[in-house]
């Protein structure tokens, strides 16, 4: 259904965000042979922190969601027709990191980009808010840009942070610039 709206919208650019889509970028290839991926990241411990927030304390199952994700997107950035994109660069200059992604997509740069929360959106297809991850996501895309940096140090308990330190999620950490 995707691709049908993109072929329909006759757009020479068009972005698809779902995270999960990282797990089928061989078989998006395969369909689009020419698509272009931007694969963001964030510091693991970040994002285990936050999930396990989301699974109810279940730590487990964020970091084990962390590294499949984490591996796909390594395998995808090795293929080639990806980018890297990370969140704390991101941060630390936003105009920077913008207009870096708007060449590899091939469109002009405009600072302007910068202000999207000072023209609100719905998020979400049916433009209502339903559920409360839908209320959560329409106050994210609106809200200016924030920094989350650093936050697992208080959130993710310290037997998960230290699982960062070796084996595979070191490894990863390495790959994407964090150690």
């Amino acid at each position: 259904m995707l691709l049908l709206e993109a072929a329909i919208s006759r757009r020479s650019v068009w972005v698809e965000k779902t995270p999960g889509h990282i797990h089928y970028t061989r078989q998006i290839r395969e369909t689009i042979p020419d698509a272009r991926f931007i694969v963001v990241t964030r510091d693991g411990r970040d994002v285990v922190a936050s999930l396990g927030q989301r699974y109810e304390g279940d730590f487990d199952r964020a970091f084990q969601r962390w590294v499949a994700d984490s591996r796909a997107s390594m395998l995808c950035i090795e293929r080639g027709g990806a980018m890297l994109w990370r969140y704390e660069d991101f941060i630390e200059s936003p105009a920077l990191s913008i207009e870096r992604l708007c060449r590899f997509m091939g469109v002009a740069f405009d600072a302007a980009i910068l202000d999207y929360h000072r023209h609100p959106v719905v998020w979400g297809r049916a433009r209502r808010v339903r559920t409360a991850h839908s209320a959560r996501r329409s106050a994210q895309v609106n809200q200016p840009i924030t920094d989350y940096r650093g936050g697992w140090r208080s959130k993710l308990p310290a037997e998960f942070a230290s699982r960062f330190e070796a084996g595979e999620a070191q490894e990863l950490m390495t790959f994407f610039g964090y150690c």
